[in-house]
């Protein structure tokens, strides 16, 4: 009987110590989101000068430090756990059944992508890139491992707090200004060598975009969600949004466009069977045409012209293109509105708009790519459209994409059979380019790019695909597009996992021209851990 008592009291200090190591790591958790969401943007050493690399150091010496404090917590916190529930009857069906409920498929291809990033790193030829990864970059094996674990921490120990998430939009709303201002030649912060490539505390035009869709579309939905917003909280987000879209328009990357297309587009889709939230999809819509009218009547009344230009800054900042936006995003709403006020939702006009518009998505795909192939096999094929560039693929194509993928896809096909199935090593592309290519492969890169080397194909997935091999991209994909379905559909949980859901859904469509770097993967793989926490307590 004295036994059983002091097995008892054990079992309830035990349980009492866990109690408080919990805390801690969910103290520890919510240091960490600040430094990555709060400080990690504005932090740099000689402003421009090595940026990428001040950031990628930064991210690497917050995850060790952290690191050196949270995982001897959980290994303690496990063993406490273990000691408080030590020696009761149906311990083990009960752990099972916890594990079994609680790890999504998110869960798994996320464990999956861990492995192979280990075997990728036993079986590279390039074992010292492979590790800390390309110079200026570094997203080696170091950080992917870190990635990874930075998810299941966040995800399982940090308790959901939405202040903690909500500081990503007074952060951002700051980075977003400061690149809008730079784009008109105003400069509030001394950073160094400036120019039209390098905006804002983040650096290089990509880089900016990557940061910019990894946290921007969290203020859209959560806008477009709209539950119970106090008048100055929807103003506040109003304001953020279209600050967001004008920095977006105006930014350089065409990616981010794509991005904010293929969110626009899902928004839509899911906004047809309800009349609130097709009513302010409308008013987002509004707010971007807002933005692009702001853009133009900035350049002709204060005289002050965009300092970098593309495509389709030059079409959404024309006074032309911003009015049809504008209208029509108008006459919808107003339509939307009365429609919603005599409570008739007219969901068959949504439907066969909401048809139309995937219709279209996929017909311009599958169009242009037709086109594209069509052209570059038979030149002049297209008559005068064969003129423009952007209708044959070369190694100059989307910026010279043409290169860069054609490299990844030759990195790829030279690859035995195991260096297929686990890459080259994480983040050694450039490594085996420079290093075990062909010279075929060789000769196309030093030919388009010179003096720059290649360290990565501009596509994320066909990076991943280098690197990691086939099972790599399979985990890695699986992850983020499993983490995006269960995030952003009618089931996912909560207003800020789908917020989060949304972030990884503009990630994704972003880096299918761009790539990874610590900036945008840093926060990315927060929003991921984050949205599966608020998913999991539903708050």
């Amino acid at each position: 009987m004295y036994r059983n008592d002091r097995k008892k009291e054990a079992r309830a200090l035990a349980a009492t110590f866990q109690r408080y190591t919990r805390i801690m790591l969910d103290v520890v958790a919510c240091v960490y989101i600040l430094l990555i969401l709060v400080a990690m943007p504005f932090y740099h050493q000689e402003g421009y000068t090595h940026i990428g690399t001040d950031k990628s150091v930064f991210f690497f010496k917050a995850g060790i430090s952290v690191g050196k404090i949270a995982v001897p917590l959980l290994i303690l916190h496990l063993i406490l756990l273990a000691a408080a529930s030590w020696r009761k009857k149906g311990n083990a069906s009960r752990l099972w059944e916890c594990i079994r409920t609680n790890a999504s498929v998110t869960d798994l291809f996320a464990v999956a992508y861990g492995v192979v990033l280990l075997l990728s790193y036993a079986f590279s030829r390039y074992k010292s890139e492979a590790l800390w990864g390309s110079p200026g970059w570094y997203m080696g094996f170091y950080r992917q491992m870190m990635l990874v674990g930075v998810y299941f921490y966040i995800s399982k120990s940090w308790k959901p707090k939405k202040w903690i998430f909500y500081t990503v939009l007074p952060v951002s709303a700051a980075v977003f200004l400061l690149e809008y201002l730079n784009r008109f030649d105003i400069f509030p912060l001394d950073m160094g060598a400036y120019g039209p490539q390098f905006i804002s505390t983040i650096g290089n035009i990509n880089w900016y975009c990557g940061y910019q869709v990894s946290v921007f579309f969290a203020g859209m939905i959560l806008l477009w969600q709209g539950i119970s917003y106090k008048m100055w909280q929807r103003l506040l987000l109003m304001a953020y949004v279209m600050l967001g879209f004008a920095s977006l328009v105006t930014q350089g990357s065409s990616s981010g466009m794509a991005a904010l297309a293929a969110v626009f587009l899902v928004m839509f889709c899911l906004s047809v069977s309800d009349c609130d939230k097709m009513c302010r999809f409308w008013q987002e819509m509004l707010l971007f045409a807002g933005a692009c009218l702001l853009t133009f009547g900035i350049s002709c009344i204060a005289h002050r012209k965009l300092n970098y230009k593309e495509l389709y800054t030059d079409i959404l900042t024309s006074k032309e293109a911003a009015l049809f936006v504008t209208i029509v995003s108008l006459a919808m709403l107003v339509l939307a509105t009365v429609n919603r006020k005599r409570k008739s939702h007219l969901e068959d006009l949504w439907r066969t708009l909401e048809r139309l518009c995937i219709m279209l998505a996929v017909l311009l795909t599958v169009g242009y790519t037709a086109a594209l192939v069509l052209n570059t096999l038979r030149p002049g094929s297209l008559g005068v459209l064969s003129e423009s560039p952007a209708f044959t693929f070369s190694d100059s194509w989307g910026s010279n994409r043409g290169a860069t993928w054609k490299a990844g896809a030759l990195c790829f096909w030279e690859q035995d059979i195991l260096h297929k199935l686990v890459g080259v090593g994480p983040d050694a592309m450039e490594a085996y380019i420079y290093n075990g290519g062909s010279s075929h492969l060789l000769e196309i890169v030093t030919g388009t790019f010179d003096r720059m080397r290649l360290t990565n194909a501009h596509n994320e997935w066909l990076t991943v695909l280098v690197n990691t091999g086939l099972l790599g991209l399979v985990s890695y994909a699986g992850m983020m597009v499993s983490a995006m379905v269960r995030l952003t559909g009618r089931k996912g949980g909560s207003l800020i996992s789908c917020a989060c859901g949304f972030c990884l859904l503009g990630y994704t469509v972003n880096n299918m021209f761009s790539f990874q770097q610590s900036m945008n993967t840093a926060a990315i793989f927060l929003m991921l851990g984050m949205g599966e926490a608020f998913r999991k307590n539903n708050s």
